[in-house]
């Protein structure tokens, strides 16, 4: 007996989150590092990565980082867009990372954060993800924590 599998077209009503798409060519202990340099915030390494299926046989584990402020509600995500399997999003202009922002007004807002990874030497390019293209991000529910 086979199981037929459903896409979700949405990421869930519990989850509220500001989408940021970051362009750096760099590591992501390096990418950690700036946004705690720049923010004073304390990036971790979730361990193991989250393991997301691509197509029905294809794992792609990618690298997390979480960070949560015990003084706010304010909760965050580093994700490699790039994992052992492939890539969480293709579409174009295509990020190498994926910073999403639980609460994001109680840290001063999404436009504080934007205007903070424009002075990162190591970021290209950094840019609020449009709301309507979230259906796109499925595996935003594997994120630890959520």
């Amino acid at each position: 007996m086979s199981i037929k599998r459903h896409k979700s077209t949405f990421l869930g009503a519990n989850i509220d989150l500001e989408i940021i798409a970051v362009h750096a060519q760099i590591p992501p202990h390096l990418m950690a590092w700036c946004l705690d340099d720049t923010f004073s915030s304390h990036f971790v390494r979730q361990d193991p990565p989250i393991s997301v299926f691509l197509s029905q046989n294809i794992e792609s584990k990618h690298v997390e980082y979480y960070w949560k402020d015990a003084d706010t509600a304010c909760e965050m995500w580093i994700l490699e867009n790039k994992g052992s399997g492939g890539m969480l999003y293709t579409g174009k202009p295509t990020p190498d990372y994926w910073l999403l922002i639980r609460n994001a007004e109680d840290m001063g807002g999404i436009a504080d954060w934007l205007s903070g990874l424009k002075t990162i030497q190591h970021i290209q390019m950094s840019y609020e993800f449009p709301a309507n293209k979230h259906n796109k991000l499925q595996w935003v529910s594997a994120l630890s924590h959520l």
